[in-house]
């Protein structure tokens, strides 16, 4: 997790630190790199920072922010780094069952 600390807080900075900190925690918890969009600007405000959905989306565009957050949505912002969804509708029954023990194998060989 990094702590950043802003010398002249700009709305910018102020939210890209932000974006970093939940980005470090996503990552130290090993969960998904996205939160509610509701939240990250409630956080943000919270914060001070009076950002509005469309703001965020708009600041999201360019550095620092573009560095950090890949989407905005609606309804979620998305971290850089955040993995896609795996479609596994494909994988029959056999196959997931395989890649599993192939995988367990592996493990027990270190």
């Amino acid at each position: 997790m990094r702590i950043a600390e802003v010398a002249s807080p700009s709305n910018e900075m102020q939210l890209a630190a932000l974006a970093q900190f939940l980005l470090g925690r996503a990552e130290d918890a090993d969960t998904n790199k996205t939160i509610s969009a509701d939240a990250f600007i409630k956080i943000a405000r919270d914060m001070g920072i009076s950002v509005t959905h469309q703001q965020l989306i708009a600041m999201s565009q360019k550095p620092p922010l573009s560095n950090l957050i890949s989407n905005v949505e609606p309804n979620e912002v998305s971290f850089r780094g955040a993995e896609p969804e795996v479609d596994d509708s494909d994988m029959s029954v056999d196959q997931a069952r395989a890649t599993v023990d192939k995988m367990a194998k592996r493990a027990a060989k270190v």
